[in-house]
């Protein structure tokens, strides 16, 4: 039998939540194993149903359990990070975690700039460009979909291999210094396209993240759209005073 503090300010299943997350972190319960039902958490901690619910509801919410019709409520893996405070490529930040990371690249041609891409790169309406489609992968799942612009003057085409860092590609073989990125961050719904290369249903909320990045000169020499898994995937930032 588990306690919780009613004389705790914080609401009972919110409690609960923690409770639950403390046990997931020391591994009570692991990843892809089921959490006790809702009436065995009502039992083990002496709360209503509706207590259990909306901790659980809050649990899934977060991403960290899952509800699986006909099996019961399971231990979802952590989500990845994006730690703002650092610019990398796709690649090196997901490695650096010591995940896999493998990339697909699906089209890679120069096209005629769209007067959105061509405002983005800072470059006349009709001026060709390097467009690059990716499936980025982390331990053999898809997690991002990537649609890049590069602008067709600064050297890199499209014979070049981009399945690894593109950073590193343009830093090492162009001599390009990357000074700084954009990035816009809101919610998006899943195409049918993005939807299929992501593995998820169409109309799935995914967290959409768009790239603007600079050289030294301050010139913007990429432009990017990442479509993330909002279920495998997050945003960190730090904001200090």
């Amino acid at each position: 039998m588990k306690k919780l503090n009613p004389n705790d300010p914080s609401p009972l299943y919110f409690q609960l939540q923690e409770d639950i997350k403390k046990d997931i972190e020391s591994g009570v319960y692991k990843v892809n194993e089921m959490i006790p039902t809702e009436r065995e958490l009502q039992d083990l901690y002496s709360v209503s149903r509706v207590t259990v619910r909306k901790a659980i509801e809050g649990l899934v919410f977060e991403g960290i359990l899952q509800k699986k019709q006909g099996i019961g409520t399971i231990v979802c893996k952590k989500r990845m990070a994006e730690n703002t405070a650092r610019l990398q490529s796709f690649t090196e930040k997901f490695a650096e975690q010591g995940f896999t990371v493998k990339t697909k690249v699906l089209e890679v041609a120069k096209i005629i700039a769209p007067n959105r891409i061509a405002n983005h790169l800072q470059v006349k309406e009709g001026v060709e460009v390097l467009y690059i489609k990716r499936l980025r992968l982390v331990e053999e799942e898809p997690i991002a979909l990537f649609h890049t612009y590069l602008r067709a003057d600064i050297g890199p085409t499209e014979f070049d291999d981009y399945t690894g860092s593109l950073f590193q590609l343009l830093e090492e073989k162009y001599n390009i210094n990357i000074y700084y990125s954009e990035r816009t961050i809101f919610a998006s719904e899943a195409s049918e396209e993005v939807a299929e290369l992501l593995e998820i249903k169409p109309g799935t909320p995914t967290i959409m993240v768009c790239y603007s990045t600079f050289n030294n000169k301050e010139e913007p020499i990429e432009y990017a759209e990442g479509f993330y898994r909002s279920d495998k995937f997050e945003y960190k930032i730090r904001l200090m005073r």
